[in-house]
């Protein structure tokens, strides 16, 4: 059995043989302190690396595209960061960052450890990638940029004529696949392949 200290109150826990799939609770304050994820590194290799092929075209390709007045404009999310710089310059690097760069970085991270621990490598510089991944899953927030382009599409529509673009539809691919890959990372069982291997 493993032994493990609870991130939120320091609580000092055993923790079980579990299956796949399952969580293990502190017994103090009920906060999850293990999860056993059913993905092991080589399957979330190959989901990193779709996720960083959807990138590409999700952030290029418009998003919408807006008509009035016979005058179609259409926009991608990196040009919508762009657009505020002159004006809100602190919101446009906080929307760069969390949109863009982190998920990015995220993404770039879980699939070089993933693909060191699935080819039994360890270099000397994973631990730091470790530490970055741990870091930088707080800062990638794709789905709150989904929520707050939601509510600026259900505020345009009464005004202008709206289209999906091709980049809203990888847009939401990516979405979806970058909560598949952090709901299967687990941070632990990283640090355990890669100490006990």
């Amino acid at each position: 059995m493993k032994t493990i200290i609870c991130r939120h109150c320091d609580m000092v826990s055993h923790v079980p043989n579990i299956p796949s799939g399952y969580v293990v609770k502190c017994i103090r304050c009920d906060s999850v302190i293990y999860k056993k994820s059913w993905c092991n590194p080589s399957g979330l290799l190959a989901m990193c690396l779709t996720a960083l092929i959807l990138l590409v075209p999700a952030f290029y390709y418009p998003l919408i595209s807006t008509h009035l007045l016979g005058i179609t404009e259409g926009t991608n999310l990196l040009q919508g960061a762009l657009m505020m710089i002159d004006n809100a310059p602190v919101v446009a690097f906080v929307v760069l960052f969390c949109a863009v760069i982190a998920p990015t970085l995220l993404i770039s991270s879980i699939a070089l450890s993933s693909a060191c621990l699935a080819f039994n490598y360890h270099p000397s510089y994973l631990p730091k990638i470790l530490k970055i991944t741990y870091f930088i899953r707080h800062w990638s927030m794709l789905e709150v940029y989904m929520v707050s382009l939601m509510v600026a599409i259900f505020k345009l529509m009464n005004d202008v004529d709206l289209y999906f673009g091709v980049g809203f539809y990888f847009f939401i691919a990516l979405l979806l696949l970058n909560l598949t890959i952090i709901s299967n990372y687990n941070h632990h069982s990283y640090w355990e392949k890669y100490i006990n291997e």
